[in-house]
């Protein structure tokens, strides 16, 4: 934010700002800007941040920027085959962080802290997290154990510079998309949505955790082809 507010002041209350096309530095561009306006209010007793948030009302311009995603056209080009192709393509420490993030359908920040600290979270093949992270939860998941043998070492959040459509064409985030579809379709559509943290109250544990032994075999006979083709 402070760079952006050196590199963009000059575009405060100006039409060059209202006519730039929504993206997310626009967005990053207007909260600098409303930032520097707050710290010469403090500095100088001025009403600047008053100003430009009326302004910024008036020209009818919006703090956040949502990406629009067709999930439609996103299920089409996202197949588990063309997903798979894209993972073998990779490393193998690479290879293998990406078939965790797509077999447990974890978000990619929940994904870096279940993998390193995979030796502690992982009881007998299930996963039992149970985060919470504001609006975000991440319940129980399943470790397959061709994985489980593979994972002797920890990533560094350089995956997430690594993983972008520039490099191989795939974003982590997508995986849990595919996921989901996946075990929806050939497991158990309630408890797919428990697995990525869409219920699963105190309560609902009580059923959801058996539940998951239960089809453990039925998910191993789903996904051990997948994985076996991945690596």
């Amino acid at each position: 934010m402070f760079n952006y507010s050196k590199r963009f002041a000059n575009l405060g209350f100006t039409e060059e700002l209202v006519s730039m096309e929504s993206s997310r530095v626009k967005s990053d561009i207007i909260k600098a800007i409303a930032l520097l306006t707050r710290y010469f209010d403090v500095k100088y007793d001025t009403y600047l941040h008053d100003e430009f948030i009326a302004w910024r009302k008036r020209k009818e311009i919006q703090w956040n920027y949502q990406n629009p995603l067709n999930t439609y056209a996103l299920s089409n080009s996202l197949n588990i085959d063309t997903v798979i192709d894209k993972i073998k393509t990779l490393s193998i420490r690479y290879k293998i962080f990406a078939t965790f993030v797509l077999t447990t359908g974890l978000r990619p920040a929940e994904a870096f802290r279940a993998f390193n600290y995979h030796s502690k979270l992982c009881n007998n093949g299930v996963m039992e997290l149970f985060w919470d992270r504001r609006t975000k939860k991440a319940n129980a998941v399943y470790c397959h154990p061709i994985l489980h043998d593979k994972i002797l070492f920890t990533m560094s959040r350089i995956i997430y510079r690594y993983f972008n459509k520039q490099q191989i064409g795939l974003e982590l985030r997508y995986l849990r998309k595919v996921n989901f579809t996946l075990n929806a379709s050939k497991l158990d559509p309630l408890l797919a949505e428990f697995m990525q943290g869409r219920r699963g109250n105190i309560s609902q544990r009580h059923y959801f955790l058996p539940n998951m032994y239960n089809n453990k075999k039925k998910w191993l006979q789903v996904w051990s082809p997948i994985i076996s083709k991945a690596l």
